[in-house]
Formats: C-alpha cells, sequence, structure tokens
C-alpha cells in the first residue's frame, strides 16, 4: 500500500526539492502538494488519511504549526515535521509539544531521507 504524503510550503521551489527527495525514497508515494495552510485544508478537509506531512512554518495566511493543529483536529497522521528557517527555541518547544519534528530549512536529502524512514 503506498503512502499518502503532503507537502505544504509557500515556495514553489522547496515543494520542487522536497518532492523529488520523496520520489527516490518512497517509490509509488502518493504526493499532494499544498501552497498554504488553506489550500490544504480544501485539498483535504476529512476525506483522505495522511501518512506522512511536510509543512513549512512561515508561509500566507497561516502558520505551519496552526495549520498541523487544524489537521489534526480531522485526522491523526503519524508523521509530521514541521519545516522553518526560523530556529527560535519558541518555534522549537511548540513544535515538540505539539509531537512534531523540527526540520531546519534549508532542507537537505538526508534529513527527509531519515524523517521518512524512522
Amino acid at each position: 500500500m503506498s503512502k499518502t504524503i503532503l507537502v505544504v510550503d509557500d515556495s514553489l521551489v522547496s515543494r520542487m526539492m522536497i518532492k523529488a527527495i520523496i520520489v527516490s525514497h518512497a517509490e509509488g508515494a502518493d504526493i499532494i502538494e499544498a501552497s498554504n495552510g488553506q489550500e490544504a485544508l480544501e485539498k483535504f478537509g476529512s476525506q483522505k488519511d495522511i501518512d506522512v506531512a511536510l509543512i513549512d512554518f512561515n508561509m500566507p495566511g497561516m502558520t505551519g504549526l496552526e495549520l498541523i493543529s487544524e489537521l489534526a483536529l480531522r485526522m491523526t497522521i503519524p508523521k509530521v515535521a514541521l519545516l522553518t528557517a526560523n530556529i527560535q527555541n519558541e518555534i522549537r518547544e511548540q513544535a515538540l509539544a505539539a509531537g512534531v519534528t523540527f526540520m531546519n530549512k534549508p532542507i537537505n536529502e538526508e534529513a527527509i531521507s531519515t524523517f521518512l524512514h524512522n
């Protein structure tokens, strides 16, 4: 059974890079992308399960943590990573408190591969 992986980032370049890494490390994955939190919510509603989510923190409209909270009201996502160049301890602590893996940007292949396979 293939996994459904959600990638949410307002940067098209970041989404493309993340998707390319996922394709090389999670063959057959169904990759759904969105450019912001609202688009992600519209794509999923409560109709589909997500196995893995990689979500940018800084996006227009709502932060990645706000999106993660909204998605948690609708479904259980076993693995969630918050991607950010914002390395403030407060953001890291909020992510950890939410049970989310914190990943520093720029993202690299090793970090995503490790996250997908652990």
